[in-house]
């Protein structure tokens, strides 16, 4: 018998943030996030964060993200959201692999500047 994914719920949403340098924190990215959440009506349910990781690391050197995409297979978020698209990946191939994989999982990929956004 086939295994049934759980349906996603495009409310409920996991959070990614980024920076390159180790003494640079994540709060505008954070305060972004939220904002968006706020006026999307979206639930933040997981908050994942690479610090000093640059944007050109491949996803499998990126702890917090491969987290953020764990959870993203539990099968119950509809949303990886970011604050920007710069912050999931600097290279197309390793941000539109992301896309893909959530895309297959049934989320989307969201970036709360708007920048990006299909749906």
């Amino acid at each position: 018998m086939p295994r049934t994914r759980p349906t996603v719920d495009p409310r409920r949403a996991v959070a990614y943030t980024r920076t390159a340098v180790a003494a640079v924190g994540p709060e505008a990215q954070r305060a972004a996030i939220e904002a968006w959440a706020t006026q999307s009506g979206v639930t933040i349910d997981a908050w994942h964060t690479d610090q000093g990781v640059s944007g050109g690391a491949e996803v499998a050197d990126r702890p917090a993200l491969t987290e953020a995409l764990s959870t993203l297979r539990a099968g119950t978020h509809g949303v990886l959201v970011v604050a920007k698209r710069d912050r999931l990946a600097r290279d197309v191939v390793i941000a539109g692999w992301i896309d893909r994989e959530a895309e297959r999982l049934g989320a989307a990929v969201v970036a709360a500047d708007g920048a990006g956004n299909e749906r």
